[in-house]
Formats: C-alpha cells, structure tokens, sequence
C-alpha cells in the first residue's frame, strides 16, 4: 500500500495544465477562470458627467458668492445637452454628460429657481460634482488579468464595458473509479 505522501506525489506527476480555453456568455461565467487579459475598448463614464442632480454652469462665471443664470436647458441622463455660453445654466441629472462648454455642476441644494432665473449662492471651483472622462476605467485599461477566478463583482466590471462573452479555460474533467474494498482504491484524474 502507498503512503499518503506518495499517493499525492503520483497524482501531482500526471497533472497537466488545462490550455484549452472556451468562449462563455457573462451569465456562464461565474467560478470559470479567466483564459486571457481583458481590456478595455472604453472610457467609463464616457464623457464628464454630473454626479450629482443640480445646474451645469460655466466655473468662471462665477464671480462672487451670488451669481444669477439664465436656465437654457434640460439634461436628463442619456440626453445630450445643447452647448452652454457665458451666463447660461442648464438643469442636470445625475449620470447626464455636461453641455459643451460647461466644467461644473452646482448642487440643486445650493440653488434657487425663480421659472428660468437660476441664483447660486455659492462659488463653485471648476470641476465641482462633476466625474471625469475615463475617471472609474481609461479605454485602453487591463480590467480583469489573465487566471482571474471570476466572481460576480468581476462579471459586473466586464459587462460595464460591454462585454458579453468571456473567453475561459475550459473546465477540469475528473473522474473517480473504485475497484477493490474499502481498504483499498484507485483515483484517475483527466485533464
């Protein structure tokens, strides 16, 4: 009879890495492993966006702790706001891209609307509540490495970039024959 040491030792001897790799939809994925590096092919957000619901304006507009706006626009998310020019103000939601020409959003919190006067009585920096371009992932960037054992959280990343299929290394085929007693048996595994 083998001992365990030795018994481990053989099977270790004929274990041979798995290199074929197959193509699986995102919702097949879960507990594959990861057959190569996943890049990607986008910038997420995709444009500068609100963060927050509130007013895209021109920063340098604001020149004092009380400024007043024409309101010029609606932008929910998904929409594409017209472009915005000095002393203009559009109404934005959180996840909308800014209108051309603006670099902030103040905060709804902060504001107040008479019909199409907005009046902020705070001086926002440049950038404010705003996300950047590329600011969570840059086009061009290894989201996922090659031999990720995938989890949920790693299908969620892939699918943010638009991925649907994930190419995985096929799974391990085992197989386990008894022969004999209790006291004594046989274990082949195939690659």
């Amino acid at each position: 009879m083998l001992s365990f040491e030795e018994a481990l030792r053989l099977l270790l001897e004929g274990v041979r890495p798995v290199s074929e790799t197959q193509k699986a939809m995102l919702h097949e994925a879960n507990g594959r492993v990861l057959a190569e590096d996943i890049v990607s092919d986008i910038s997420v957000p995709g444009a500068d966006c609100s963060s927050m619901d509130g007013y895209a304006v021109i920063s340098s507009d604001c020149t004092s702790d009380v400024t007043t706006f024409k309101i010029v626009d609606r932008i929910p998310a998904a929409a594409i706001g017209r472009p915005l020019e000095s002393g203009q103000a559009a109404r934005i939601f959180t996840g909308a891209a800014l209108p051309a020409g603006a670099d902030t959003v103040v905060i709804q919190e902060d504001c107040e609307v008479n019909e199409t006067v907005l009046t902020i009585r705070h001086r926002p920096e440049p950038g404010e509540w705003v996300r950047k371009t590329g600011e969570n992932i840059r086009k061009g960037d290894v989201i996922l490495g090659k031999g990720t054992p995938l989890k949920p959280q790693h299908l969620g990343l892939a699918a943010s970039i638009g991925r649907e299929t994930l190419s995985v290394v096929r799974p391990l085929r085992v197989a386990v024959f008894s022969t004999g007693n209790e006291e004594s048996f046989r274990v082949k595994v195939m690659a």
